[in-house]
């Protein structure tokens, strides 16, 4: 059982300030970091050593305020009511301090013990922007560090701050002054309700303007007399000031806060377009901006592919003849049975090849993807995509879902989360299965070489803008059938770009390839073994050689038994019926997209790649229905683990539509594309199964759009 830390402090502040990596600085923890909103949805915990004394720290959720109007906001606000850490960091960009300091504020009118922690001090220098500390710490009363990220004497002098503060706890007497008709009201709020009834521990002014903002939570806690006390105050206010209640709070705030920054701030020079403004200009341009965001995806997927081909070859030469030959030699040498030894070589330890061979592909994605997220660009792709985002009826938040998903389907589903309403989260999650994940590079890859090894990188990068492009398709036909209401609105923030450690970048790499190896690593083994056993257990059967021929008596394996018996419904789409293993290793991969290369490796030969590569050249016949298999592993449904995220977030009754819809359409797309191709070569056969495709997706948009009327508004 893990012991007791001595003290507990949370880390909090706005997206994008560098929060997580404080938390990492402080505990060593090596955790993902995302670049925009909504990565950290849930806190986080570690733990680090000092002056004795064993130290938790939870990272909270990124969130501009505390008014609990997010779920990322509601976990942040309940976890420092209920929990009481003995110490908040408040973590405070200080190139844009004015935004930050409005959580500050709020912090400090919650009486909670606050060490305000000042980030990103390169690019405020860089504004010209210099902040007086010293000033700043009079003004609002509590402790304020300077923090350069990723310098130990910084972080060394954080520890020693955490520590001090630690040692002598105190709250901040710093109260901040609203107008006097909103001090009244307070006055009138505190003496009208019985706010006895709430935590002892939460402070009575503070209480009180949680009541007079009209938060929900605490509102529904009085009873009707003092409720409607309330409503009275706050109409009166609203009336004198002629807006809002909300608004009035905030714009008393926000002016405390611009006279505190005037007071504290300098700036050196007059202010002028930075760096970010100018890159701004040209990637975010109306015309240049999605184009450029398609040529840097094409970019990252042409340099995974050109710098991990080699390495692939190397280690699965290299492991395959240490783990598969040698090894099975030593086996046989030492007189185990040849099924076993069998097994051990040519199951087990040409599965450790195939997961090897993953690793420098899924390694060169995620440091691309983690240059541009911690560069800042990525929030801009958010940014560009929102006007296309809302024509298919989602807001533009809901991209950042969906570019989590070009990593995992997993989180991606857990970050739509950050989204407002149902039919959002939904919805995202449904279309998050499009973006290509990191376990089906590998499959891509793996193929593309086999079918297509001139133009590998260009089929790779076509297939993940074809998951795109259908995505859109997608989100278009569910907008106009099965959930017709209007998507909620989208405001996000563009971080400062700044250019990434190599540290920071090879952290959160190694943190992702990490939790790949081991969590796939472990499924493909199984799959592989699995798939193994199956094929060395035989049955009799009567078997037809060759058609027209005499059917013989032979034993076949249950593999192919069952590859066999749902083959047929993959005829359309180019797999002969003979292709059996190109079916079992779709089935494969409904427990780990990743476990589709090991299958068909294990499946078509017992040797050398380049002999399985061979092998399924000859099965497929051409790059027509090899790529119409691409098609098909790109749309069909998600693995198992993404399948019971589905079911946890949103019900079973989502996660087994999200099986059948997938999978239908990559049927209906993978046959469409086949069927075309080869309509020269088989007019008959293939206006047949276009008829079939067209029929079927008229009949799917009828029951969608039924369904619409029915569950829309619920959604």
């Amino acid at each position: 059982m893990e012991k007791r830390a001595d003290r507990t402090i949370a880390l909090l502040g706005n997206p994008n300030v560098g929060k997580t990596t404080v938390f990492n600085i402080l505990t060593g923890s090596r955790q993902t970091v995302g670049n925009w909103p909504g990565v950290t949805v849930e806190h986080k915990r570690g733990r680090f050593a000092e002056g004795g004394l064993e130290i938790s720290v939870i990272d909270l959720p990124g969130i501009y305020s505390l008014t609990a109007g997010t779920p990322d906001e509601k976990v942040s606000r309940d976890y420092l009511l209920t929990k009481r850490p003995d110490l908040v960091i408040n973590i405070v960009d200080a190139s844009n301090l004015e935004r930050n300091l409005y959580l500050t504020l709020q912090l400090l009118e919650m009486r909670v013990p606050v060490l305000a922690v000042l980030t990103m001090l390169d690019i405020a220098e860089q504004n010209g922007i210099e902040i007086d500390t010293e000033h700043l710490r009079g003004h609002l009363g509590c402790s304020v560090v300077p923090l350069r990220l990723y310098h130990r004497e910084s972080a060394s002098g954080l520890k020693a701050e955490i520590l001090s503060r630690l040692s002598r706890p105190c709250e901040t007497g710093f109260v901040p002054c609203y107008d006097e008709v909103v001090e009244l009201g307070l006055v009138k709020i505190g003496y009208g309700a019985d706010l006895e009834r709430f935590d002892r521990s939460w402070d009575r002014r503070w209480l009180a303007l949680k009541l007079l903002e009209q938060d929900g939570d605490y509102l529904k806690l009085l009873k009707p007399e003092e409720n409607a006390a309330v409503q009275q105050v706050a109409k009166s206010i609203e009336k004198h000031r002629r807006q809002d209640i909300r608004n009035v709070i905030a714009d008393d705030r926000y002016g405390l806060i611009r006279g505190l920054v005037k007071d504290v701030v300098k700036r050196k020079a007059k202010a002028r377009a930075t760096w970010s403004d100018r890159i701004d200009g040209l990637v975010l341009n109306g015309l240049l901006g999605l184009p450029i965001f398609f040529l840097v995806m094409f970019l990252v997927f042409s340099l995974t592919i050109w710098l991990s081909q080699p390495l692939v070859a190397l280690i699965s030469k290299a492991l395959g003849w240490l783990l598969v030959g040698r090894f099975g030699l030593l086996l046989r040498g030492l007189a185990v049975p040849g099924w076993l030894a069998d097994f051990l070589s040519n199951g087990l330890g040409a599965g450790l090849v195939t997961i090897a061979t993953f690793i420098p592909p899924i390694l060169f994605i995620f440091i691309s993807l983690a240059w541009l997220e911690d560069s800042g660009y990525m929030a801009r792709a958010a940014f560009v995509a929102d006007r296309f985002m809302r024509r298919i009826g989602l807001p533009g938040k809901a991209f950042i879902p969906l570019l989590v998903g070009f990593g995992c389907t997993v989180p991606a589903i857990m970050a739509t989360r950050t989204l407002e309403n149902r039919r959002d989260r939904v919805m995202t999650s449904l279309l998050t299965p499009f973006m290509s994940c990191g376990a089906k590079l590998p499959v891509y890859a793996f193929l593309a070489m086999i079918f297509f090894p001139k133009s590998a990188s260009l089929v790779v990068f076509g297939l993940y803008l074809t998951g795109i492009i259908l995505a859109l398709a997608t989100g278009f036909l569910l907008k106009k059938t099965l959930f017709k209401s209007q998507p909620a609105d989208f405001i996000m923030e563009l971080p400062a770009y700044h250019l990434p450690t190599f540290n920071g970048i090879m952290m959160h790499a190694w943190h992702r390839l990490k939790d790949f190896i081991l969590r796939a690593g472990k499924t493909i083994l199984v799959v592989i073994a699995v798939m193994y056993v199956l094929q060395m257990i035989t049955l009799p059967a009567q078997v037809q050689p060759w058609p027209g021929l005499p059917a013989q008596a032979k034993r076949v394996s249950l593999m192919e038994l069952a590859g066999k018996a749902v083959s047929p419904a993959f005829e359309p789409m180019g797999i002969a019926r003979d292709n059996w293993p190109a079916s079992v290793a779709l089935l494969s991969g409904l427990f780990a997209k990743e476990a589709i290369v090991g299958s068909l490796q294990s499946l078509y030969a017992s040797g050398t790649d380049e002999s399985a590569g061979a092998e399924i050249r000859q099965r497929f016949g051409d790059g027509v229905s090899g790529f119409a298999y691409l098609l098909f592993i790109l749309l069909y449904s998600p693995c198992a683990a993404a399948l019971a995220m589905l079911w946890r977030e949103h019900g079973k009754g989502w996660m087994a539509f999200a099986f059948g819809f997938l999978t239908l359409q990559a049927w209906l797309v993978a046959t469409l594309f086949y069927r075309l191709f080869n309509l020269p070569l088989d007019p008959t056969g293939s206006l047949f199964w276009l008829a079939v495709v067209a029929a079927v997706f008229v009949i799917q948009y009828w029951l969608l759009f039924a369904a619409g009327r029915k569950y829309a508004a619920s959604v």
